[in-house]
């Protein structure tokens, strides 16, 4: 995509994001038509916000092998579990089950690939809530039908990869000892269980884009002490309602709290 075209695309996500105005969809002369666009998008509004950044979320278009979306999670954005969320700050109210990672040492820029038992060493894994929320007009076109369309799917992932806001609970060092292909994953509210699954990972295991994010990372500015590695749902997202606490639980591991605030 030209630099003209990211420029236009990202000023009109930014203002969105400072206005609260929701847009329709991208003019259709800066839509991004691939993963290197989507990520120059994203580096482009991340450059126009005046946030800090507290981790990393990457994703893939089809399979492991093409180039990853890579976007920033920001502070101001990032809740420790149990955590009461503004529905001003995220009004979807879609919600999802993750494990994520919290770096517990430097994975710093250098020439050489990391390994897998270098990027493990430096991680414990958290249980965690992702919301999932858009600068675009879900009354013309829902989250879920933007994700599930061919055409539209770039677009709504250049909006930071539709995240709007992260939950984290307590890391665990001994996170390889948990098979999270087999571990069993419930979502579920005070009165009725949302969604149960025996793993449903797309990698099986999440740590695995991990070790992709970090060797990305390695080429920019690495990956700090402290930062939160995000890396995919385990059952896809949930509408839920306001003021009533969500749970993640994976049984055995742990668990993470989210509520939707609507006086907040």
């Amino acid at each position: 995509m030209e630099p003209a075209r990211v420029t236009e695309a990202a000023e009109l996500l930014a203002t969105a994001r400072r206005t609260g105005k929701p847009l329709r969809e991208l003019p259709a002369a800066c839509k991004p038509t691939n993963a290197a666009d989507v990520n120059a998008i994203v580096d482009a509004v991340t450059a126009r916000l005046d946030e800090t950044i507290i981790g990393w979320k990457i994703g893939f278009l089809y399979s492991p092998r093409q180039k990853p979306l890579i976007c920033p999670l920001f502070k101001s954005r990032v809740f420790d579990s149990p955590a009461r969320v503004p529905l001003s700050l995220t009004p979807s109210r879609s919600i999802e089950p993750e494990i994520s990672f919290r770096l517990i040492r430097d994975l710093g820029p250098r020439a050489a690939a990391y390994t897998v038992e270098e990027v493990a060493a430096a991680v414990v894994a958290c249980a965690s809530l992702e919301i999932i929320d858009t600068r675009f007009d879900t009354q013309y076109r829902s989250i879920r039908q933007m994700l599930d369309d061919k055409m539209t799917r770039l677009e709504a992932l250049a909006d930071h990869n539709t995240c709007g806001a992260y939950i984290v609970g307590p890391g665990r060092a001994d996170w390889r000892d948990f098979d999270f292909a087999e571990l069993r994953v419930v979502m579920k509210t005070r009165t009725r269980t949302i969604v149960e699954s025996i793993g449903g990972h797309a990698f099986r295991d999440p740590f695995l884009p991990c070790v992709v994010l970090a060797n990305e990372m390695r080429r920019r500015e690495g990956l700090k002490t402290g930062e939160i590695l995000v890396t995919g749902s385990f059952t896809g997202f949930f509408e839920v309602e306001a003021d009533e606490p969500v749970t993640a639980n994976f049984v055995g591991f742990g668990s993470a709290e989210a509520t939707f605030a609507s006086g907040a």
